[in-house]
């Protein structure tokens, strides 16, 4: 209730747990009856709810009448001011297009995808948590949906004491994932559970707490966010944060202090939250992204990739004009070029200083000790109205105005890398990529990313695209000069038939392959995931039908030494 003086301790605690394998009219799910049950329990066994105030609602008797029943039954049940509720799914999650963006909606045992009428949809239960007096609810959905209308209540970096939180109001929801994703029905730390109720048990009791052993709505959901984003096998972008209010349900305090009227009180520090990004209201039209206002959008049209920034890249073409002469190095403009943009996916705030940028960029050492993070940032520097920009020009050339490659910043998080340079050359006629240094500058760019938006506060998830323009008829040179497998090197391709050779040109106009993952939790391990990925794809497109040849022969290993030295042939 709107102006309610709370107390800072909880009165009673209720719930609702549903959780459903066997479904009417959709496939059925391996885990939710466990992830069910395994929660419960530890809401009675850990958290102090009471079971009789602990519905569990699973396989066939989770109908959406039961289930808007059991929820809207919380108005009285709930009644006391002071109270607490939690609400827990496992199921399928759909979501519809509409007029003002997308709407979530649950899957009820009954429910029927093709008939809506049939599902729970989303916001009936957040319209109707206003009719429930408790003042914190928060709602916990393995599914995946979007239409989150999450508001962002509390600035990250945000110090605030137990009892504050407890005498405000708070309506707070994480999910498993968004519209287009899955959920991952398997694959929990502890087996049998999904990945992000795994994660989420896990959290609960215990491993999300802070150094003071306290827990709230806030730790836990980003505990979770980060334990599903960095898991290899999920494919999902957990999302949380406030419906309402600003204060944060507690789950777990030392001695159980949040359940007392007199105790002890805790400094907690709040994380980011990260929100689904929501069309306004009346928007039809999605706003481009910065891709595609750079025209990297449809990789089968000529246009692709090219703008007012790659227009200044040249390529070197390497002549023989007759043959008693040695070969000659021209410039013309690039025609084929590697390009590289992170893109910020969440609405966390994010905000560059072009000023500031401009002078500390060109300054900068490598920032971690890895091979990958050793990206050698272009020495000349220029800014724009809204961005900055470090380019390199072909300056080996006299009269030379070519660029060689360019970093780009956008004041609103999103980077770009173009590079001819390294990574491409026309040599006799025969137009080329250079498999090592491509993927060596992928490796480089992606961790470069990471540090930059770290350093501008933002952690969440990124959008990775990665574009070769021009691709149509080139080949793949520069193979690892490394030994492998039984002291075996990769054969060169110029060392092959002509035939042969022609065979292996690319047939595609350009080449386009895009990454989602949480920058925050971009390791070794899981930028080898997108690395082996891109490299496997790059030989697929010129008819490789091998190991990646940018590795050392037949192994995953890759020649640091070959590709920081800039040499390719």
């Amino acid at each position: 209730m709107r102006g309610t003086m709370y107390k800072p301790f909880y009165r009673n605690s209720w719930a609702l747990v549903v959780g459903i394998n066997t479904y009417q009219n959709v496939p059925p799910l391996t885990y939710a009856r466990n992830d069910a049950d395994e929660l419960s329990a530890t809401l009675m066994n850990e958290l102090d709810f009471s079971p009789n105030q602990v519905t569990v609602l699973k396989d066939s008797l989770a109908t959406k009448q039961a289930i808007l029943d059991t929820f809207l039954g919380f108005r009285e049940k709930a009644n006391d001011p002071d109270d607490r509720v939690l609400i827990f799914f496992a199921g399928h999650g759909k979501t519809e297009q509409s007029l003002r963006g997308p709407i979530g909606y649950l899957v009820p045992v009954d429910g029927d995808p093709k008939n809506l009428s049939t599902l729970v949809r989303w916001d009936d239960l957040t319209r109707n948590a206003d009719l429930i007096y408790a003042k914190h609810i928060l709602f916990i959905m393995d599914a995946c949906y979007s239409g989150l209308a999450i508001q962002r209540a509390i600035p990250p970096g945000t110090q605030r004491f137990v009892s504050d939180m407890l005498q405000r109001l708070a309506r707070q929801v994480i999910t498993a994932g968004k519209a287009d994703e899955e959920v991952a029905d398997e694959g929990g730390p502890q087996g049998n559970h999904s990945i992000f109720t795994g994660y989420l048990i896990e959290g609960v009791k215990g491993a999300a707490a802070d150094e003071n052993g306290v827990l709230t709505a806030n730790g836990l959901m980003h505990y979770v966010y980060q334990k599903v984003g960095h898991d290899s096998r999920s494919q999902q972008t957990p999302h949380y944060g406030h419906i309402d209010g600003d204060g944060d349900f507690v789950l777990r305090t030392p001695n159980k202090d949040h359940l007392k009227p007199e105790s002890q009180d805790f400094l907690v520090k709040t994380v980011v939250e990260m929100p689904e990004p929501t069309a306004p209201f009346g928007e039809v039209l999605v706003k481009p992204t910065f891709a595609e206002r750079n025209g990297y959008v449809d990789p089968g049209h000529s246009s692709f990739g090219r703008n007012d920034w790659s227009n200044k890249l040249g390529e070197y073409r390497f002549i023989i004009p007759s043959p008693q002469e040695l070969p000659k190095k021209e410039i013309s403009r690039a025609f084929s070029w590697l390009s590289l943009i992170v893109e910020p996916t969440t609405n966390q705030p994010v905000k560059f200083d072009i000023e500031l940028e401009a002078k500390r960029l060109p300054k900068l050492q490598p920032y971690g000790e890895k091979p990958y993070e050793q990206f050698a940032i272009p020495g000349h520097v220029m800014t724009t109205l809204d961005s900055v920009v470090l380019f390199s020009d072909l300056s080996d050339l006299a009269n030379s105005e070519s660029w060689g490659r360019y970093l780009r910043i956008a004041e609103t998080g999103s980077i770009e890398y173009a590079d001819t340079r390294y990574t491409f050359c026309e040599h006799k006629g025969i137009r080329c990529f250079g498999y090592v240094q491509v993927i060596g500058r992928i490796w480089h760019f992606t961790f470069l990313a990471k540090y930059l938006l770290l350093s501008a506060g933002y952690g969440a998830g990124v959008r990775l695209l990665v574009n070769l323009v021009g691709t149509r008829d080139t080949i793949l040179t520069d193979f690892s000069d490394e030994k492998g497998e039984g002291d075996s090197r990769w054969r060169k391709p110029f060392a092959w038939d002509g035939d042969h050779l022609l065979k292996l040109k690319c047939p595609h106009p350009n080449l386009q392959m895009e990454y989602r993952f949480v920058i925050d939790t971009l390791s070794e391990h899981s930028s080898r995931t997108i690395i082996n990925d891109v490299a496997r794809k790059l030989g697929l497109a010129y008819n490789h039908q091998s190991s990646p040849r940018c590795f050392n022969f037949n192994t995953d290993i890759f020649p640091w030494q070959q590709y920081l030295s800039g040499r390719w042939s």
